[in-house]
């Protein structure tokens, strides 16, 4: 199914790369989230595992996890704020709308999941700081 933004009188249009981006952020969100717990709960390999490393590589796995956690943390943050501005009746639909494809519940218009759609999107990329 093709996926695109209204252009026409919409205030809230990103440009083509931006809107892309932030589309597959949203479809990527639950794959993330369950990265990031992972991660949190992950410990860094023991001290012989690392020590067949040949070559003046310093490792620091404690810097690179949270590194790695603040990223995804800030990426899940953005989609999470973002859904708290969709009243509660549109909220559940369009994002599983983004995510996984499924219709628009028949209780509204098209119009106005699409108008709630794309200001979901918009916040997203305001709350990473892309636009």
């Amino acid at each position: 199914m093709r996926d695109y933004q209204v252009k026409k009188n919409n205030r809230y249009a990103l440009p083509r790369t931006l809107y892309r981006r932030v589309v597959h952020l949203v479809k990527d969100y639950d794959r993330l989230k369950d990265d990031y717990h992972d991660l949190l709960n992950s410990t860094p390999p023991a001290l012989s595992e690392t020590s067949s490393l040949k070559g003046s590589y310093i490792s620091n796995p404690t810097e690179r996890k949270a590194l790695r956690l603040s990223l995804m943390g800030k990426d899940l943050e953005a989609v999470e704020q973002a859904l708290i501005l969709i009243p509660d009746e549109y909220r559940e639909s369009i994002f599983d709308h983004i995510k996984y494809s499924t219709p628009y519940p028949d209780y509204a218009g098209i119009s106005t999941y699409k108008r709630w759609k794309q200001l979901f999107l918009y916040h997203v990329a305001e709350n990473l700081g892309l636009i």
